[in-house]
């Protein structure tokens, strides 16, 4: 496969690249490094190859303990299948690979009933972000790949990317513009037409155009973000004080995933 933002893995539903992103400080995201994706239990055994071949590393399902094992990800042998479910888990439910002590050791869960609002402001949730970024922080060998997921990769998945992209230094109106290209994808009849415009040297026009139908979707995300800032003064400080990222974790984020 080549480096372009919507990839071709036989059975995947909206598996995306998120190399290619530019940073404030003109750096750019590596390829071949972060992956999104939608729902993985289709993944044909070519699919599965692909991936390997892309060098998939880290699949990180953050699914509930039900839809995991009702569809459970089809991925290759070698790759290390982490699940932290990012939505609070009921007493019938495992907690996946998210830490037992640190989650008997959290605090109250939060009153919130937004599904955006308690992704970002609920300990478990919190919890199940933070075990994804030091998944992130051990995929320092070039070339291999880190995975995350939902079922559909926009809502739990469009969260983490928020994150991650936002920890590397990438420009919130361009975290917005690859959240909204969930619904590109999903209105587009012609998935290989669809790819073709998003590899084109007018891509971020073409996704301007199409983002505008959709802009009241962003606002969501735009009201996450307003939230985070208001109660934290900054992402930067979200992501010291509740993702526990020193500023050694995120020099060495950058290190890792930006070129």
């Amino acid at each position: 496969m080549h480096s372009e933002r919507l990839l071709p893995v036989a059975g995947s539903v909206n598996l995306r690249e998120l190399g290619g992103y530019p940073t404030h400080d003109g750096q750019m995201v590596r390829w071949q490094k972060i992956l999104r994706a939608g729902d993985l239990s289709h993944l044909t055994r070519y699919g599965r190859f692909q991936l390997a071949h892309y060098g998939l590393k880290y699949d990180i399902d953050l699914r509930s303990p039900r839809e995991r094992n009702y569809a459970p990800d089809k991925i290759p042998e070698q790759a290390v299948f982490r699940s932290y479910p990012v939505y609070p888990t009921d007493d019938q439910e495992d907690d996946g690979d998210l830490p037992l002590i640190e989650l008997q050791a959290q605090s109250q869960a939060t009153l919130e009933t937004d599904p955006y609002q308690l992704m970002v402001f609920d300990s478990h949730s919190q919890l199940a972000f933070r075990c994804l970024f030091k998944d992130l922080l051990a995929n320092d060998q070039p070339k291999q790949s880190l995975l995350f997921h939902c079922a559909a990769g926009k809502d739990r998945t469009g969260i983490a990317s928020f994150l991650i992209l936002s920890a590397l230094g990438v420009d919130y109106q361009i975290i917005r513009q690859d959240y909204l290209l969930t619904n590109i994808i999903y209105s587009a009849a012609d998935q290989d037409q669809l790819r073709k415009k998003l590899k084109n040297k007018n891509a971020a026009e073409f996704i301007n155009r199409m983002n505008a139908s959709f802009s009241v979707l962003g606002e969501e995300l735009d009201q996450v973000q307003a939230a985070i800032v208001e109660k934290y003064r900054t992402i930067d400080q979200y992501l010291q004080t509740v993702m526990q990222l020193s500023e050694g974790d995120l020099d060495l984020l950058r290190k890792i995933y930006l070129e």
